[in-house]
């Protein structure tokens, strides 16, 4: 093949990415738009619940997440906290946050088993024997939830017909170094308008990991925590199992807030590459389609193979709708919050990066664990050291 068809090739690629790029920027844009942050009105059905909340190590604002999942607004529930080791440095915070609330009803859990390669999964196994309620909420650690969140997600199970709810999050840097506000970045104008996107096309059959409800009867249906013990999207496999055994999955109507630290470039590369792989095992053809929601690298080959003004033109409404998109989530989900409109292109060029780099290998590095494919919707992980970073 010769190096002229190569490129016209990759110039039509570009061209067809970059239409695509505006067509789902506008899709996203009237999504972002029409959706409202509300909360859940007084209701009799307030059930009781158990939240549990695995927990490794001591990362940035650890406290306050903690704090803020005790600190609700809601009658009846219990606190479960869980680690795997005596020694985890989270456990000073844990016991602080005890303190600070004597009368709540909450409890510590250290297990060091593992039913398989998921650390978070493995964790909240070992928790779930101490839970006394029906309902459970599980709430990672570098979530910040509002005095209400409680209230908020369960209020959806009061159909019997729902057996799983889960919410949205934004994302707030802990710190303020680059590497982290590139990360929340992502979160807030790349997931969240995807988000919104697809349940605007498809009935919602995944759920998202940093905050879920659901009943003990789904959960068991489901066949427990151990369905998922070595999944890497272990929210994903939630979604699928939840719908395989007759349930239905809703949106709460509240947003949580993730709380991103990253400590260098490296690490929100490997972050980011291990979410893309985890999509690209559990729905391969959402995660090859998802290329025209990082149509800025591309249309900028296009403009620069073909200097013309409508590749100059397409490149430039691609950069102005994202950076509108990106006013507009702040509206919606940061009010108040600092604009940073500048690094919107340079983060939707990283994500091209991380998004093609998800094709050169499927292998990945999660702390002290190895990764790997396992078949349809699901990867497992191969411990080669004890121990693992959850996330």
């Amino acid at each position: 093949m010769s190096t002229l068809v190569i490129w016209n090739f990759l110039g039509n690629l570009a061209m067809l990415i970059a239409a695509g790029g505006i067509a789902y920027l506008l899709l996203a844009i009237w999504r972002v738009h029409e959706f409202r942050e509300r909360r859940a009105a007084p209701t009799s059905f307030p059930p009781k619940v158990t939240v549990m909340v695995p927990v490794h190590g001591a990362p940035a604002r650890l406290y306050d997440c903690l704090r803020s999942i005790c600190d609700q607004d809601y009658p009846d529930f219990q606190v479960v906290f869980g680690l795997h080791h005596p020694d985890d440095p989270g456990r000073a915070v844990i016991e602080r946050v005890r303190a600070e609330f004597p009368h709540r009803d909450h409890a510590l859990v250290i297990d060091e088993r593992r039913i398989g390669a998921n650390p978070k999964i493995c964790n909240l196994a070992n928790m779930y024997r101490a839970a006394r309620h029906d309902v459970i909420v599980t709430v990672d650690s570098d979530v910040l939830v509002d005095p209400r969140f409680l209230r908020t997600i369960t209020a959806p199970l009061a159909d019997p017909a729902v057996g799983g709810v889960t919410c949205l999050y934004k994302g707030v840097p802990a710190i303020a170094n680059f590497p982290s506000v590139l990360g929340a970045l992502y979160i807030n104008d790349w997931f969240i308008p995807s988000a919104l996107v697809d349940l605007g096309m498809r009935e919602m059959d995944l759920c998202y990991g940093a905050a879920c409800a659901m009943t003990r009867r789904s959960l068991e249906a489901t066949g427990g925590f151990a369905a998922r013990a070595s999944a890497v999207a272990e929210d994903d496999v939630l979604g699928e199992l939840l719908c395989r055994a007759g349930f239905k999955i809703r949106l709460a109507s509240c947003v949580v807030a993730t709380v991103v630290s990253e400590p260098g470039f490296r690490s929100l590369f490997s972050h980011e590459l291990r979410w893309m792989n985890s999509v690209r095992a559990c729905r391969p053809w959402d995660h090859l389609m998802s290329v025209v929601m990082h149509a800025t690298l591309p249309a900028a080959f296009l403009a620069a193979a073909r200097p013309t003004a409508l590749t100059s033109g397409l490149l430039a409404a691609i950069i102005a709708l994202r950076i509108i998109l990106h006013f507009l989530v702040r509206a919606r989900f940061l009010p108040g919050s600092r604009p940073s409109p500048w690094l919107v292109p340079l983060r939707d060029c990283l994500n091209f990066c991380v998004w093609g780099t998800s094709f050169m290998t499927r292998s990945m590095r999660w702390g002290d664990l190895h990764l790997r494919p396992a078949g349809a919707r699901r990867m497992v992980m191969e411990c080669d050291a004890t121990g693992g970073r959850e996330a």
